[in-house]
């Protein structure tokens, strides 16, 4: 089929060089012969082509390039005709000339009005093809392309014309609707820009559709969305002129049944995690653009070790706009990319206007913005800005609950929707819980942000959000603790900003501190198992140092996760305070199992202090409450069997440790069931079945990678590393602890005393064996490793359960840590 395309096409060109029509095939020759190098025919097209255009020292070259690239190339000498014509074009010979065109059929103008790119466009070669493919479909001659503002539509059809007009007999032309304001002036533009004139009392309309009647062309119709009206024009053209292919851009499509939409969206965006290697960070989209724009105000601007991980982040807050990407490096004339990315992280409204050749439309990000936010109806506008109050992709129902009650025969929120994604401000999706959400670039998001702080309904829409998201964390929370705790994980972690924003405002002078308090109370145990728990354990002490006197069943929680919250990040003393006076709130609320949480986790920290004769009578009380939890009892054996381990009653702890496990898996709790996994894997590790313990430690790592909760996969993979220096794999133990060292480091997670002695014990152990030089490289390489792929590492280089013993730890080295957080799914209720 390639062959024979290229065969019709080879015919069109000498019926195009036969009506003298040499210069226009000139363009499309060239393209072709550097593709197809080996068609003699081509090549003689072009020699022709290019003598006839008054171009001979050009088509002397062409016939040296080709029997140059015959003879390097396939060892032979071109054919009879390329010989002859290199002879001719050397003799200026008078054969050569064009055909005398026949005066009563005299060929017709081409029409070339395109305009001439200022820039090279950039990240767009495979949407061009696209675009021009689109053309080659079974009866398609309209082509909408729509996007958002700023994702470079115009450029793109610029090129796609430049390419289609090659191939349109009578060329390409252009019209810019942007400086019309009216319908009724389309068709006179049309007009103009074909070069036609409209006598006083014609229509101009009339007069386009008789001059394309009979013409092929492409017709570009650029900034059609303030004009929408004006469809029936189109569709007109189209009628009149069979011939006829039109493409246009909007925000939004026309609407018509001819029509095919091409959305076009943002530049590809580099992966932030892993980091793509230099080469290929290069070669994306986005980084291409703005290093091609950097480089024309800095023109030894390129991409390094140094700069690559800012440069990724200034594209994903560029949303890859490629209005936004060019606005940005314009600014790197007088500022660096690091002062341009902290900038820009405060507000998109940092990037000033940098080009006086842009319309006024475009010399900023937030005229870009107004520029579609005018074109909205007014229940669309306010949709629009109350989406403002959104830090992240919401669902259907939280748009709902934020637009609040309805007066009758208000549109609803699905059609408004639809609306706005007509308009190309937002796109829909459905996310992996099968929930319909909203996306909505960064840029349109501040816009309407700062439409929102306009409104005088700001601080009522900003309730409506507070409430439908503590419902939210209300519903799921409970279900972390369950079977469902991975979809529940995963719609908190879909909705971790606006949880966010809600505390915050919460907090904020027009907030609620109960709401706050009911946030924290809720969260904790999710902040938990995303291990990020720094900054919101700051905002809690802050409510709980500001909310003495509230009620003790609201309060109760807030303190007991503030506490674990605290002893995560090494405020030992801190969180027992915080323990014992959630103790006495839940006492004073009535509430049993919290109670027997509270006591479990004063347990936990009395083991921690070596206090190991509390640790066991707080543990043992729990266990004597009638009305604990299932989950609650889980921790108590787990912390007995602790106990039992390090006071060397081996058989005991064995025995515990195995009840733990049997008695959590049923519960579904993934994330408890890793720790008493973990335990069990320590004393069968003791016992010298190395290869039993490792697929324990692994069963734990897959389970809690599974509910994608990071916050104590560190702990499994420190494990992991004991195993793997007792059995001789020393290298990859030392990429789990240089992994697991630089997440702790990242998020500020200290090691308790036994903790780090337990790790210092393995990194001797493991330096002892390795030696500095191997043990430096292998550190190195593993600190570049995420815990996901260091686990990865795991699963690729797992081997035999029957590996060699090696030395198990002593009951001085450390007590197993076992997070505070064991409750059951509904503890406070």
């Amino acid at each position: 089929m390639e062959e024979t395309r290229l065969d019709t096409y080879q015919d069109l060109f000498d019926v195009e060089l036969a009506l003298g029509r040499h210069a226009n095939v000139v363009g499309e020759l060239q393209r072709l012969v550097t593709q197809h190098r080996f068609r003699e025919r081509l090549w003689a097209s072009l020699v022709l082509a290019l003598y006839r255009s008054d171009r001979q020292a050009d088509a002397l070259a062409a016939c040296r390039m080709a029997r140059k690239t015959f003879a390097a190339e396939l060892g032979i000498d071109p054919g009879e005709r390329l010989r002859e014509l290199e002879t001719l074009v050397l003799r200026q010979d008078a054969s050569l000339g064009a055909p005398a065109v026949n005066e009563k059929r005299r060929a017709r103008q081409r029409l070339d009005n395109l305009p001439a790119a200022l820039t090279p466009m950039v990240g767009r070669d495979a949407e061009l093809g696209e675009v021009c493919s689109l053309y080659r479909s079974d009866g398609c001659r309209l082509v909408t392309v729509t996007g958002a503002g700023g994702t470079g539509k115009t450029r793109l059809a610029m090129a796609a014309a430049a390419r289609l007009g090659e191939r349109m007999p009578d060329g390409a032309g252009w019209v810019n609707l942007s400086p019309l304001t009216q319908v009724k002036q389309v068709p006179g533009a049309i007009t103009a820009a074909l070069g036609l004139e409209a006598p006083v009392g014609e229509d101009p309309l009339k007069i386009a559709s008789r001059f394309l009647q009979a013409r092929r062309l492409l017709l570009v119709l650029d900034n059609f969305e303030h004009l929408e009206d004006a469809w029936p024009v189109v569709l007109d053209l189209l009628t009149a002129a069979p011939e006829l292919r039109i493409l246009t851009t909007s925000r939004r499509r026309l609407g018509l049944r001819p029509e095919y939409e091409f959305e076009l969206a943002p530049l590809e965006l580099p992966p932030l995690d892993p980091p793509l290697p230099l080469h290929r960070l290069r070669e994306v989209p986005a980084m291409e653009l703005l290093l091609s724009r950097g480089r024309a105000v800095r023109p030894r601007f390129t991409v390094d070790p140094g700069n690559a991980a800012v440069l990724s982040r200034l594209c994903h807050r560029l949303d890859g706009l490629p209005l936004a990407i060019e606005l940005a490096a314009a600014q790197l004339r007088q500022l660096s990319e690091h002062d341009l990315l902290i900038d820009l992280e405060a507000s998109l409204a940092a990037l000033p206007a940098a080009f006086r050749d842009l319309p006024d439309r475009q010399r900023t990000l937030t005229a870009t913005m107004e520029w579609s936010y005018q074109l909205l109806e007014d229940s669309e506008r306010l949709l629009f800005v109350q989406l403002g109050v959104f830090a992240n992709d919401p669902t259907t129902e939280a748009i709902d609950a934020v637009r609040g009650p309805l007066p009758i025969g208000a549109p609803s929120t699905e059609e408004l929707l639809s609306a706005l994604a007509g308009h190309s401000l937002l796109r829909r999706y459905t996310d992996q819980a099968g929930r319909r959400r909203v996306f909505l670039l960064q840029s349109i998001r501040e816009f309407a942000r700062d439409r929102l702080a306009m409104l005088p309904a700001e601080p009522e829409v900003r309730r409506r959000h507070a409430g439908h998201y503590v419902a939210l964390a209300e519903a799921l929370c409970p279900l972390l603790w369950s079977q469902d705790q991975v979809d529940a994980f995963r719609e908190l972690k879909a909705d971790a900003l606006d949880l966010r924003a809600s505390l915050l405002w919460a907090m904020g002078p027009d907030g609620s501190k109960n709401v706050a308090l009911a946030l924290v109370g809720q969260l904790w145990h999710y902040w938990e198992l995303t291990g990020d728990v720094a900054e919101p354990c700051g905002i809690a002490l802050e409510l709980l140092g500001s909310t003495l006197d509230a009620p003790p069943a609201l309060q109760a929680p807030a303190l007991s996760g503030t506490a674990t919250l605290c002893w995560m990040l090494g405020r030992g003393d801190q969180a027992s305070g915080l323990h014992h006076r959630a103790l006495q709130a839940f006492h004073n609320a009535g509430n049993d199992q919290g109670v027997a949480w509270a006591t479990m986790c004063l347990a936990v920290q009395a083991m921690q202090r070596d206090d190991a004769a509390n640790a066991q009578r707080l543990a043992a009380e729990v266990l004597s409450m009638p009305r604990a939890a299932q989950i609650t009892r889980v921790g108590a054996l787990i912390l007995l069997g602790i106990l039992a381990f390090y006071a060397g009653d081996h058989d005991q702890a064995l025995e515990l440790r195995h009840a733990s496990v049997e008695l959590a898996r049923p519960i579904g709790d993934r994330w408890l069931l890793g720790i008493a996994l973990t335990n069990l894997a320590e004393s069968t590790q003791q016992a010298g079945d190395y290869g039993a313990a490792e697929r324990l430690l692994v069963e734990a790592v897959t389970a809690a990678l599974e509910l994608d909760a990071q916050g104590q996969v560190a702990a499994f993979l420190e494990h992991i590393a004991d195993v793997y220096v007792s059995t001789h794999r020393v290298e990859r133990a030392i990429h789990l602890l240089a992994a697991t060292d630089s997440y702790r480091a990242d998020r500020g997670l200290p090691l308790y005393s036994a903790e780090q002695q337990h790790i210092s014990s393995i990194l001797t152990r493991a330096r002892k064996v390795a030696g500095p030089i191997r043990f430096g490289l292998a550190w190195e390489r593993g600190r570049g490793l995420t815990l996901r792929q260091a686990f990865n590492e795991v699963l690729e280089g797992a081997c035999s359960t029957e590996a060699a013993p090696g030395p198990a730890p002593g009951p001085t080295e450390r007590y197993r840590s076992m997070p505070e957080s064991v409750v059951d799914p509904a503890p406070w209720s």
